[in-house]
């Protein structure tokens, strides 16, 4: 049995995942931030304008092509439940195959997106909202 590879540290360093458990982990990066952000202050808040809150932590999320800046959280989860909605009106045998747990491999993969919207989107609008409150 080989030891496990030793993990560089520094901005030098591998990205590293780690799984967490089936369908999750951590992916670690390390980068060096520019000289002008000399305090701990300034890189936090540096930190924080390249990042988005959401659910309690911060996240880098992807850009969208044309966007100025990444896609918001609630804008997300508004693409995926809509994408949903509309296959349930217009193709509602389709959506019925597809939410039949006894023969959809989609079943419980649709129940789990549901069940983390009805958990996830009452914060994240309060959070939006406070967010959207606070520009100038």
């Amino acid at each position: 049995m080989t030891a496990p590879a030793r993990r560089r540290a520094g901005a030098d360093a591998r990205p590293d995942f780690e799984r967490r458990h089936p369908n999750a982990g951590w992916l670690s990066m390390h980068w060096k931030m520019p000289a002008e952000t000399g305090t701990q202050e300034e890189r936090l808040e540096r930190l924080s304008e390249m990042t988005r809150k959401y659910a309690g932590h911060r996240y880098f999320l992807p850009a969208v092509a044309g966007l100025p800046r990444e896609l918001h959280p609630l804008m997300a989860w508004w693409a995926v439940l809509y994408g949903l909605s509309m296959l349930a009106r217009y193709q509602p045998a389709q959506w019925a195959n597809h939410i039949n747990v006894d023969g959809s491999r989609h079943a419980v993969p649709i129940e789990k997106i549901l069940e983390r919207a009805r958990e996830q989107l009452p914060v994240l609008i309060a959070d939006t909202i406070d967010e959207v409150a606070a520009w100038p």
